[in-house]
């Protein structure tokens, strides 16, 4: 009896994972616009000769002011990487702070694997990466930045991050398809400040994008 029910599950469980690598594979690429709702979290400011400024901090996306917001994601099989062009604008800035964005961006920069979801073309996605960040703004008087940076242009791996998002395929010609897409991230940031210091910038948001994609399958 065991036997059989242990060939049952075997049968398929093999059944299931050739279904879904047959829906999984082959190359794609994505493109998606959207924005973002970030949590309050506590934003700790550290400069040379003066006291830390801690609090917690409530921040806006501007999805479309200035450099918009934006992700593009490549995938092979169940494995993928992406880029998500997040971005945060404190809204509740005490006196010693005039302006304080992470707005070119707070960069998600992932790696991320399928969750296998047999006989439906929603895909549930994990991912892990750095975080890539550009701060800008005005504190007790002085510029931010620019600070000089291996990455160029003022990016600094900052730190890490991981996601967990949703979205299924919606297909539109035979390679092409529109793909919604939920994602909660959180990520941990330290960014170096021109002048010396260092501003701390954790983050947990809700994403929402739309996005247009092209797939190959082998």
């Amino acid at each position: 009896m065991r036997m059989r029910i242990g060939v049952s599950l075997g049968l398929s469980l093999l059944f299931m994972t050739g279904s879904y690598q047959a829906l999984a594979q082959g190359l794609s690429a994505e493109v998606f616009a959207g924005t973002s709702w970030s949590l309050p979290t506590r934003l700790t400011i550290r400069q040379p000769d003066e006291p830390d400024i801690r609090f917690t901090a409530r921040y806006h996306t501007r999805p479309w002011t200035g450099s918009p917001y934006y992700a593009y994601r490549v995938g092979y099989n169940n494995w993928s990487a992406e880029l998500v062009h997040h971005k945060v604008y404190l809204e509740n800035s005490p006196s010693e702070i005039e302006r304080f964005e992470v707005s070119h961006g707070y960069n998600l920069a992932m790696v991320s694997r399928v969750i296998p979801s047999v006989g439906s073309a929603t895909m549930f996605r994990v991912g892990l990466g750095l975080v890539i960040g550009h701060p800008e703004g005005r504190i007790r008087g002085k510029d931010i930045n620019p600070v000089k940076s291996l990455l160029g242009g003022g990016y600094h791996i900052s730190g890490l991050c991981l996601q967990a998002a949703v979205g299924p395929r919606l297909g539109v010609a035979e390679h092409w398809f529109f793909r919604p897409e939920a994602k909660l991230t959180a990520a941990w940031a330290r960014m170096p400040l021109a002048g010396g210091g260092s501003a701390t910038v954790p983050n947990i948001a809700l994403h929402t994008l739309f996005g247009f994609g092209y797939r190959r399958q082998r």
